[in-house]
């Protein structure tokens, strides 16, 4: 028989009484200043251990029970059939050692849910997305890019149709592609830029057009702009960021409801950095498509060097150091060296 002292509420008023607490088999009795109850051990409900703080029982009727003796609890949950893991579970707790390694655990688990589990939640969500949903989206957000960001488009309507005519083979070429649509507009904030919209909308600024030296240098950044609405990275990258709406859109199974992040969707287009698994995706398909039509890839390379230069020279007018900034391409196309790297050595 084990027994200890303890401190008893009785659930009705805030009155204490020093009692003690005896183990007796399956039953735990409690006695003193006019208190004679007990309950069985499998009814009580007990508190983890924190620290040294005391720990308490709470009995059916309400009752509460706060007792320091650890023995005595120990004992009681062991009978209960829960020492060793609560035990355990204290240990891990008053051992510094061990609360690191729990800690660096924890952040482990963290790291590769925000490293994989949101990528590939935002992956699954997004090519479920229905085609209606995917069309008021892009329709949506080149509403809102012309009153931000854009103009219309001063190219000569002939070297326009030239361009769309290119676009209309490639359609054509990439069955994945048939639907899409080619924009063309004017934008002095975002200069020679690309960007694809959810639904196949690809809108070309008249400042890429025009520091283009060739058609091939041109379909090399439409092909590569398809390759980014395929995969649908745009719709990827705002659920990325929006990782409560993602997680709710999974679980629910509620895809509509991602509507609610098109107001967003024009900023992260414009001021997006992709990351280098969508970038890598979207410069593959451009190649493929360029080998497929026999087209040197070394074209692609050298708009995507003369873009660059496009933007040192836009940040050198600024007089600023080179950062990112609204409309930037190379915000939304880091790491440039290694791309050209990559696009030259696909074609060895």
């Amino acid at each position: 028989m084990m027994t200890a002292p303890g401190i008893y509420y009785d659930g009705r008023t805030s009155a204490r009484r020093t009692v003690r607490l005896t183990l007796e088999g399956n039953r735990l009795l409690v006695a003193g200043e006019g208190v004679e109850t007990s309950a069985e051990l499998s009814r009580l409900a007990i508190s983890s251990p924190l620290s040294t703080a005391r720990r308490s029982v709470r009995f059916p009727s309400g009752a509460l029970c706060e007792v320091s003796d650890t023995r005595f609890v120990d004992e009681l949950m062991r009978r209960q059939g829960k020492g060793r893991a609560s035990a355990a579970i204290h240990r891990w707790e008053r051992s510094l050692p061990l609360a690191l390694v729990a800690l660096v655990a924890t952040v482990a688990v963290v790291w590769g849910f925000v490293a994989f589990g949101i990528p590939a939640l935002a992956d699954k969500v997004a090519r479920a997305v229905p085609p209606v949903t995917e069309v008021s989206l892009g329709r949506e957000s080149l509403a809102m890019l012309d009153k931000l960001v854009f103009t219309p488009s001063r190219l000569p309507d002939a070297r326009r149709r030239d361009i769309a005519a290119q676009f209309s083979r490639m359609g054509r070429d990439l069955p994945f592609a048939a639907g899409y649509r080619l924009e063309f507009r004017r934008s002095d904030q975002l200069g020679a830029n690309a960007l694809a919209l959810p639904s196949g909308i690809i809108v070309v600024t008249d400042r890429l057009v025009e520091i283009a030296q060739s058609d091939d240098e041109l379909i090399g950044v439409l092909a590569h702009e398809m390759g980014h609405v395929r995969h649908r990275h745009a719709l990827r990258h705002v659920l990325q960021n929006s990782a409560t709406g993602l997680i709710i859109a999974a679980i629910t199974g509620d895809i509509t409801s991602i509507t609610s992040l098109a107001a967003t969707l024009p900023t992260v287009l414009v001021d997006a950095s992709y990351s280098r698994s969508f970038e890598t995706e979207a410069d593959d398909a451009a190649v493929a498509y360029l080998k497929r039509r026999g087209i040197p890839l070394k074209s692609y390379a050298a708009m995507l060097g003369r873009l660059e230069a496009e933007h040192r020279k836009k940040q050198e007018e600024k007089g600023k150091k080179e950062k990112k900034s609204l409309g930037d391409y190379f915000s939304t196309h880091p790491v440039t060296e290694e791309r050209i790297k990559r696009v030259l050595e696909a074609g060895r």
